[in-house]
Parts: structure tokens; sequence; C-alpha cells
């Protein structure tokens, strides 16, 4: 085969596997929006896509050359932020833990930040060593980031991609998921949930019901349902138009207790689950493992507040797909076993 031949056919069938990988997810979106794989095949269509362009450009010098500087300004992008990420964890892990309760939820963040600090220290350590043992779990570890890093970046690409194919998603009602009241008063977070609701039920002309999810903590004086209901009134929802859910004490709880009261007052699917911005997410996956036909959009949430949470539900998913984990756990045995075999030969 000449090179012309050659170079057409390797064009050809890099363009045949981006568009398989595009025809892919736009069946997957179609199907069902909140599955998790559509996070890692936009990943994967992105990868393919670069490729082939690499590919195409290198008959031609300029593009060549074009293409080259631009992937040194998006590597250099990326090292700069792989580089200043664990600081950023770090300080927005204090401010968390110095303005929010101490708990391990709330220091994940802080911990992030300094498991990538500390783990290359620990890797070069291992290294020097230079005997099987150590060289074993020096690969072990960094497949671990690795297989770490490559479920977070499906699991953020699915986010971006869930929210921006969710903006106007049909509702026939809409449910606030509750968060803990403070001194029985509805707090800035979840107020900002229920602001949120209030202008998706003005973007379908008011005539949705609005259901106030949520139950009694030990240290509330009553439901927050009842709270929600009480500041969905004064904000202009009408009384008629407000439902309140007042047993759940979990996401799973919210959900499936909100769709019983609705179906109990003939009010049929789809639905709308208002939560913040960083739960939205993780609460569609819920609603698509309970069967319920329901999307999920989020409030704006204080900035500082942020990475922690969106760590914390990160990780609540990766629990909920055991599945990806069964097969990081695989690839980093696999990695340690052949690394083994290679030393010890």
């Amino acid at each position: 085969m000449d090179p012309t031949t050659e170079f057409v056919v390797h064009v050809l069938a890099g363009l045949l596997g981006v568009l398989v990988l595009l025809g892919a997810l736009v069946w997957s979106l179609r199907r069902d929006p909140r599955a998790l794989r559509n996070g890692f095949l936009l990943v994967l269509a992105a990868y393919h896509l670069l490729g082939f362009v690499a590919l195409a450009a290198s008959r031609s010098r300029v593009l060549e050359t074009l293409t080259g500087v631009v992937s040194v300004a998006a590597l250099g992008l990326i090292a700069l932020g792989l580089l200043l990420l664990p600081l950023l964890l770090v300080v927005d892990g204090l401010v968390v833990l110095r303005r929010e309760r101490r708990s391990l939820g709330n220091s994940l963040a802080l911990l992030a930040g300094l498991s990538l600090v500390v783990l290359p220290v620990v890797v070069v350590g291992l290294l020097r060593h230079e005997n099987p043992v150590t060289g074993t779990l020096a690969v072990g570890l960094v497949t671990a980031e690795a297989c770490a890093g490559l479920l977070f970046l499906g699991f953020a690409v699915q986010t971006a991609l869930y929210a921006w194919t969710t903006r106007r998603a049909p509702a026939r009602a809409v449910i606030v998921l509750g968060a803990g009241l403070v001194r029985g008063e509805v707090p800035p977070l979840l107020a900002a949930r229920l602001r949120r609701a209030v202008a998706a039920v003005e973007q379908r002309a008011g005539s949705v019901p609005v259901v106030a999810s949520g139950g009694q903590g030990p240290d509330e004086p009553y439901p927050e349902g009842v709270a929600m209901g009480e500041w969905l009134r004064r904000h202009g929802v009408a009384a008629d138009s407000v439902l309140v859910e007042d047993r759940s004490r979990t996401t799973r709880e919210n959900l499936r207790y909100s769709a019983d009261l609705l179906a109990q007052h003939g009010v049929p699917e789809p639905y709308l689950v208002v939560t913040n911005d960083y739960h939205a997410p993780r609460a569609a996956l819920l609603a698509r493992r309970l069967g319920i036909d329901a999307q999920a959009i989020g409030a704006p949430t204080a900035r500082y507040y942020w990475p922690g949470a969106y760590l914390r539900e990160f990780v609540a998913v990766l629990v909920e797909h055991r599945f990806l984990l069964v097969l990081s756990g695989l690839a980093v045995a696999g990695m340690m076993l052949a690394t083994w075999l290679s030393l010890t030969a």
C-alpha cells in the first residue's frame, strides 16, 4: 500500500471512530441523559476527535505546526492546573472547616489536596529503593491515582453535559429536596433551592404543583417540608399548588415519597427535581435507579463550599456504581502483578 493510500485509510478509520462514538453519545443521551456513561462517551469522543485532527493535519506543515502549538498550550494549561489544584483544594478545605462544622465530608477537599501533595513524594521515595516490592507499590499508587483521575473526569464531564441538556426539561411537577433548618428557619442554601423552584414554576406559567420535601431532624422544631411550604407560599406560589412531604430523611426517600405523593394527587410524570448544583447529578441518578421519570436542576452554591461538596457527591456516586471501583481495582492489581513479574524475572 502506497503512503497516500495508507494515509487516507487511517484518516477514514479515524473519522469512522469519531462518528461511531458521537453516534453512541447521541443515542445514549436520547435514551437517558442522566446515565453516567454519557460523560465517559464524550471523553472518548473528544479524545478520538483530537487524534483525528492531529492525523489529518500531519500532511500539512502549517497545520501540523499549528496543531503542535495548540497542543503545547493545552498541555501547559493542564500542567499549571494540576500544579495549582492541590494548593486550591487545601486552601478551600481550610476555609470550609473554618466556616462549617468539622466532619469527614467537609474535610474531603483538604484531604484530596494533601493527598495530591503527598502521593508524588511517596512514589519518588518508593522508587529510590529500587527493589521489586517498592517498585510494585509505586506502580500501584500511580495506577490508582490515574484511575481516580479518569473516573473523576468522566463524572465532571457528565455533570456539565447533564446541566446543559436539561436546562428546559419538561415537567408536570417540581420537587424541591430539603436541607437542614437553622433554628427552625430556612437557611441560605435551602432558600437558593426554593428560589430556583419558583423560577422553574414561573417558566411553566405557574401551573404545576410544587412538592416541598423534607422530614424532621432531631434538632429541628418541625419538618423541613413544612418550613419550605410556608416559604414557597410567602414568595408567590399559590397555596393550592404547594404539596408538603414531611417524612423523608434521605435523598432517596425525598424522591420516592414525593413521587408517591404526586401520584396520589393524580399528577403524572415527568417531574423536575430541584436541589443544589453539586447535588443535581446524583439526585438524577437516584431518580433513574428508582424508576422515576425526573430530571434534576441545581441552584447556585457558595463558591467556598462547592469543591468539597462536589467531591462528596463524586464519592457517593462511585459507591453506588461499584462496578467502576471493581474495574479500577482490577486495573491496579493487573499493573502491580505485571510490574512484579517484570522486576522479578
